[in-house]
């Protein structure tokens, strides 16, 4: 309780902070105030670590609002169906100019651009703070100017898969210089980040507060799970790699997390590790993760909405009568082909349904029940409060991407390998090298089955499809753009340097 307590204060006033001391560029419209006073903000420890935990809570804002991250990584031709709303169902069926409120809040980037502003304004000021205030250390300064780089980094890969090009900033606009900006190419944005990414991972450590060494006071019991580290950094490193179809790279960015996880203090989870709402991978636990957003019930950030579960639970896991979003049985059934699967499987003698991924598996409509945490993962049906963390990659995720990157490089007997690191930890028959089966899609089902609901169905399929070129559907839309989202019209009325991505014109 002590850790969350802390952690709350710190994080409650950070936010606080950069809602009122965070300004950027007024052409792509993210709130700008005074700064009058911010002399007075960059002056000691407490300041800097208030803008820091802030940062975070402003990542959190922006990948949660309107469900951000499961809109946009699940529901477009994706295993999940919209049950009565017209609004999810408009990106399902990539219709993303559709006039609802959530399908315009989705195309609007600047709340992104809100957390990148925070941490270049941390990344130019948090050194004014070690001359006046001799508490805080080079060593203080250097991680936490890691952790605004890679935060910073993180936002613009994430806003990349979203809207190819976007302006890229690297100053904060905190002085009263609002120039129109332009967008710069998908491969300038990533170049950047994979710049910044490397910068981090040299300075960030494996485990903050380690031994006798406290990190703003705090021992690693405090910081495990919460804040980026160096396993973060080369996850991030591996992604931007696979994005832009340089294998060679993510393989020697995913080797690295996978050569030194222990470090980091992860381990492969077993699926009743994952799904348990009290202690498991989406829980108030402090397990630790490579990147995990979290929303905890301890901290008051538990909410009703921005979280899977306010789309994906029903009756009577909760008190509303059908999930907004489903996977139907064929899906399932499809998906899960295996009774020994841990995840999900149907005795094929008794009838008996394995629930760890689904509930009502028999009833009217099948519920995605993998992340269910109410409250503090122990409250009932009556109390539809969701404290979920927002876990953005895994050792298992990781261990996956190093399969794909292995194959597409031809090293099949490696890809295998890792494969079925996978397969045998959910008791999946090992995948062999005679299977008639296709390698590289193999690895991408079990991906599917792995990470669903997780945030990656969207991009699995773009990446899939550019190395493969066999599904028509993704690689019309990857050739005409149009895997990107809309600019928000709001966002193009304030830039008279941006244009509408060709797709949606």
């Amino acid at each position: 309780m002590k850790r969350f307590n802390q952690l709350g204060v710190v994080m409650l006033m950070g936010l606080s902070v950069l809602i009122s001391a965070t300004s950027c560029n007024k052409k792509l419209d993210i709130v700008s105030s005074s700064l009058g006073s911010e002399s007075k903000e960059w002056a000691s420890i407490s300041d800097t670590r208030a803008h820091l935990m802030g940062m975070y809570g402003l990542m959190r804002a922006a990948t949660s609002n309107s469900y951000a991250h499961w809109v946009y990584g699940e529901m477009r031709y994706g295993d999940f169906t919209a049950y009565s709303r017209a609004d999810l169902r408009s990106v399902q069926e990539n219709k993303l100019k559709a006039a609802y409120p959530l399908v315009k809040d989705l195309t609007d980037w600047r709340r992104f651009y809100a957390v990148i502003n925070a941490a270049s304004l941390f990344i130019e000021r948090a050194p004014q703070v070690m001359e006046k205030d001799r508490r805080y250390t080079e060593r203080d300064l250097k991680f936490d100017i890691a952790q605004a780089r890679t935060i910073r980094a993180f936002m613009y890969f994430y806003m990349v898969r979203i809207w190819g090009e976007v302006p890229l900033l690297k100053d904060s606009y905190d002085n009263g210089s609002f120039a129109e900006v332009g967008k710069s190419s998908e491969a300038t944005v990533l170049a950047f980040a994979e710049e910044e990414l490397l910068k981090a991972a040299e300075e960030l450590p494996y485990v903050y507060g380690a031994g006798t060494q406290t990190y703003y006071g705090e021992n690693s019991s405090v910081w495990v799970g919460v804040l980026v580290n160096k396993l973060t950094a080369y996850s991030l490193l591996a992604h931007v790699a696979a994005w832009q179809g340089k294998y060679i790279n993510a393989d020697v960015y995913a080797k690295f997390v996978i050569d030194n996880y222990t470090r980091g203090g992860l381990e492969i989870l077993s699926v009743p590790n994952i799904v348990n709402p009290t202690n498991g991978l989406f829980g108030p636990s402090t397990r630790a993760q490579i990147l995990a957003i979290r929303s905890s019930y301890e901290l008051g950030e538990a909410t009703n909405t921005g979280h899977i579960e306010s789309l994906t639970l029903g009756y009577p896991i909760v008190t509303k009568a059908k999930p907004d979003i489903y996977i139907s049985r064929d899906t399932i059934n499809q998906v899960f082909d295996d009774v020994n699967d841990t995840r999900f499987g149907i005795d094929s003698v008794s009838g008996l349904v394995r629930t760890n991924y689904f509930s009502n598996y028999n009833g009217d409509i099948p519920i995605f029940s993998k992340i269910k945490v109410i409250r503090d993962g122990s409250g009932d049906s009556d109390f539809s409060i969701f404290g979920s963390n927002l876990v953005f990659t895994r050792l298992e995720e990781m261990i996956l991407l190093q399969a794909e990157a292995k194959v597409v490089l031809g090293q099949r007997d490696d890809a295998i390998k890792y494969l079925n690191q996978i397969k045998s930890a959910r008791g999946l028959k090992p995948y062999i090298s005679s299977s008639p089966n296709d390698l590289l899609e193999e690895i991408f089902l079990e991906r599917r089955r792995e990470l669903m609901g997780e945030g990656w169905r969207w991009y699995d399929q773009i990446r899939l499809a550019k190395i493969k070129k066999n599904n028509q559907t993704i690689n019309d839309l990857i050739t005409n753009g149009g895997i990107y989202w809309p600019i928000s019209a709001d966002v193009l009325s304030r830039n008279s340097k941006l244009q509408q991505n060709n797709y949606w014109k």
